[in-house]
């Protein structure tokens, strides 16, 4: 690797090809993919929720994956603190980018190790949502015990904070300090392309299409209610692709779903983001009432697919019926089923005018040379 870049040493409990954690491989990925660094980066050489090794790739060693990123997949006899000790002093990196709040493995060895070497001060910590109001409520006593004992032994004192919108600058302060170092570097999404050709809108159908994580946090459960709310009477289909998290609550959404009558639903499982160009192309709406998104990469992704999107106002996308581009809704069981029943009987005219709108806000946040210039500073 060229030595006129600066190294940068990851972090990740998950990374390419891995896919399965959803938004935190994604961002990482992009970010990687952008900026003209050297990219060092540690992580498992198993997906979430997995056991299984990823199929031909060597643990325990450097992997060039191009000319300026290296990947070393740790075994789990490897995920230790003498092993990321060793890495850190072999690759003697600029910065040290940490790509979890709560990690054990990943986050808090690491930093452990950082501490030690006194190098906590070039250390990058992404909390990637996991302050957000909605993501805290899950496991909440225990995350509140390990946020007010963090603060208390001054865990994350002299690190760079990497928050990706304003709101979380705020999240960062409340928990930690007012004095905390935080930078702003908003998540980049993925390019988008040519605009892609979307089947036509008929009055009385709506092929619906949700991709996120089969978990409360996603608003899987709500989503189905407010369809259901709806009564839709046409041809109506809702296909949700995700990893499944919590088999009871998937069995909570499946009993909600059985009970919609005149829609047709389908739980598919995980789905490789390859995949997603393909099948989302003739879906006409994308639909996510979560509760807390720190960027929303599937959100973007289906904007840059000429797909509109209706989704609850708990992520960065806002203002979205004004750029014609969808909804962002307050999670109001009437809001979302108005604008459903709209849905169902548009035509083809006022659904390409949503088409087009959601494919040039998606061009619009992709080619934004403003989000690289932020990211390029997070590491200056």
């Amino acid at each position: 690797m060229s030595n006129n870049k600066n190294n940068i040493l990851v972090f990740s409990d998950w990374y390419l090809p891995g896919f399965k954690a959803g938004g935190p491989i994604r961002s990482l990925a992009n970010l990687v993919a952008t900026l003209d660094h050297n990219f060092y980066i540690v992580t498992r050489i198993t997906d979430h929720h997995s056991t299984e090794a990823y199929p031909g790739v060597v643990a325990d060693c450097w992997t060039q994956i191009s000319d300026r990123v290296k990947v070393y997949y740790c075994s789990p006899k490897k995920i230790k603190g003498e092993i990321f000790e060793k890495l850190i002093r072999e690759i003697g990196p600029d910065k040290i980018y940490l790509n979890s709040l709560f990690s054990p493995s990943f986050t808090l060895t690491p930093l452990r190790v950082a501490r030690k070497l006194k190098l906590q001060n070039m250390c990058i910590v992404a909390p990637r949502g996991m302050l957000k109001p909605g993501a805290l409520s899950i496991k909440s006593k225990k995350k509140k015990f390990f946020l007010f004992t963090a603060k208390l032994i001054g865990l994350y004192k002299g690190v760079i904070w990497h928050a990706t919108n304003e709101e979380e600058i705020t999240e960062i302060k409340f928990h930690f300090s007012n004095s905390a170092d935080v930078r702003l570097s908003v998540n980049l999404p993925s390019h988008s392309g040519d605009m892609p050709t979307k089947s036509a809108k008929i009055p009385g159908e709506l092929k619906l299409i949700c991709i996120a994580r089969i978990s409360k946090e996603k608003g899987i459960l709500e989503t189905l209610q407010y369809i259901k709310a709806a009564e839709l009477k046409g041809k109506v289909s809702c296909d949700f692709y995700g990893t499944e998290q919590d088999r009871k609550y998937l069995e909570d959404c499946l009993a909600v779903a059985g009970s919609i009558p005149n829609v047709i639903i389908h739980f598919h499982g995980e789905i490789n983001p390859t995949l997603i160009p393909e099948i989302i192309s003739d879906k006409h709406f994308f639909i996510m009432c979560t509760w807390g998104e720190n960027f929303g990469h599937a959100i973007s992704e289906a904007l840059n697919l000429a797909t509109p999107v209706i989704i609850s106002n708990r992520t960065p996308w806002r203002n979205l019926k004004n750029k014609n581009a969808g909804w962002d809704l307050p999670h109001i069981e009437k809001e979302f089923s108005e604008i459903l029943k709209k849905c169902l009987v548009m035509d083809n005219e006022e659904y390409k005018v949503l088409s087009q709108g959601a494919f040039e806000l998606g061009k619009e946040v992709s080619r934004n040379p403003e989000s690289v210039q932020l990211a390029l500073r997070l590491f200056s």
